[in-house]
């Protein structure tokens, strides 16, 4: 009895062990994946196993696609979100330049508040809108040059 239980743990244990080498998943032995190109930094003469030859036999530039290959009929399907667009501004006439001294003296300014805000950027242009006679006030409301009329609530202070 004992000898036969010991028999079936050997043939246990046996069974869970494995001679082949772990794929871990991979179904293939292939070095590089085919979903991602294969970049100097991965063969280069810094990187393991990499050398100059195999860096000098890769293209010079690696161009992003823009558009897909599709599954049935094999054509090019361009797809115009895949261009990249630079957005470079106009800089002409622009007198500051890209550098600050670390000589420049430090700005404090404390949190701007709405008020300030409004002071700043819509003040003046609703100043000379009402002093041109675009804007007219009356008891609780603001008609404006476009037409739309803005209610005025007034808060009673107690």
């Amino acid at each position: 009895m004992l000898l036969r239980s010991y028999a079936i743990i050997l043939h246990c244990a046996k069974r869970n062990l494995s001679r082949s080498s772990c794929l871990c998943g991979i179904k293939s032995r292939k070095p590089w994946d085919k979903r991602f190109p294969v970049r100097e930094e991965d063969v280069g003469p810094d990187a393991k196993g990499g050398s100059v030859e195999m860096a000098e036999a890769l293209p010079e530039q690696i161009v992003a696609p823009t558009g897909i290959i599709h599954r049935v009929t094999k054509e090019f399907i361009h797809i115009p979100e895949m261009v990249p667009e630079f957005i470079v501004p106009d800089l002409t006439g622009f007198e500051l330049k890209p550098y600050v001294s670390y000589k420049a003296t430090e700005i404090n300014q404390g949190p701007l508040t709405p008020v300030e805000i409004f002071n700043s950027v819509y003040a003046p242009k609703l100043e000379d809108d009402f002093k041109a006679g675009k804007v007219k006030v009356e008891n609780d409301k603001i008609t404006l040059a476009d037409g739309k009329v803005i209610k005025i609530k007034h808060e009673s202070a107690t």
